[in-house]
């Protein structure tokens, strides 16, 4: 399916710069009509995911590039992040196990990942050629498609 829109931000590795992409993608939220939780949900994740290239890929070591494509199908909006630093290592995610209705199991680190596969339609990553992207897909409802 052929994209309606392409963005394409890109900002250094430095945890600042991080707000940035966050009040970019609540532009792009209030622009589509999305509900408020919606919205909010789209940021979080899209802002986890840039977090995590600079902290993890980067080992927060400024100077090197975080590209988020922002691509808009007639059906669903979906965000690259993209860094060439460490790759994600996935035999080393270890799945949660905690009781949510215990805030003692809560894990302190590590709710990365399971934030955005609970929050996004679908959520992969791969690498290739050096190039790590993590791509993560919110369906839109029939009020945002049309915007």
């Amino acid at each position: 399916m052929e994209t309606t829109g392409t963005i394409k931000l890109t900002i250094e590795s430095k945890l600042e710069n991080v707000p940035l992409v966050g009040g970019a993608v609540r532009g792009i939220a209030g622009a589509l009509s999305m509900d408020e939780i919606s919205g909010y949900h789209m940021e979080l994740c899209v802002v986890e995911a840039v977090t995590n290239a600079t902290k993890h890929a980067y080992s927060l070591e400024a100077g090197h590039s975080v590209e988020i494509n922002i691509l808009r199908f007639p059906d669903r909006i979906t965000f690259q992040v993209c860094d060439r630093g460490k790759s994600l290592d996935p035999a080393k995610v270890r799945p949660l196990e905690f009781d949510p209705d215990q805030l003692e199991t809560v894990p302190e680190r590590g709710m990365g990942l399971f934030i955005m596969h609970s929050l996004m339609d679908e959520v992969r990553y791969e690498t290739d050629g050096g190039l790590n992207m993590l791509t993560m897909s919110k369906h839109l409802g029939k009020h945002e498609a049309s915007r």
